[in-house]
């Protein structure tokens, strides 16, 4: 078994679409390693993921978060929140779901990803991988 499991709990400036910063927290295994805020899975397989995000917003309308796979938005992944009160209004999401690793895809990147087309304040970022 492998396990991954990543957060950030500083007060993060996370631009329009762009990586949502965080930290390894706890490893096992050999299947997943942490790289520049993705996920680097080495073996094909099933991955749960589950991810949870609180974060404010500079500007009204639609936040879009979502988990990459090599930089493609995976299916059912996502999560939109809509913003009225910006700077003061406070969120919290969770994406969740499985996807499959296939061998000949070989390293694999995964990353939770700001898709809105307004900066985000993130204040908790968590995110696990399981194989």
């Amino acid at each position: 078994m492998s396990a991954i499991y990543m957060t950030n709990t500083n007060s993060t400036n996370v631009l329009a679409n762009s990586i949502i910063p965080n930290f390894i927290n706890k490893k096992v295994g050999c299947a997943m390693f942490w790289m520049n805020n993705s996920v680097l899975i080495t073996k094909p397989g099933y991955y749960k993921i589950a991810a949870t995000v609180t974060f404010s917003a500079e500007e009204a309308g639609d936040v879009v978060l979502t988990m990459q796979k090599n930089g493609i938005d995976i299916p059912g992944i996502t999560a939109t929140e809509t913003i009225t009160t910006p700077d003061t209004e406070i969120r919290t999401v969770t994406l969740q779901g499985i996807i499959r690793v296939l061998c000949h895809e070989g390293e694999v990147f995964l990353t939770l990803f700001n898709k809105s087309e307004s900066a985000i304040t993130t204040s908790n970022v968590s995110i696990s991988i399981i194989d």
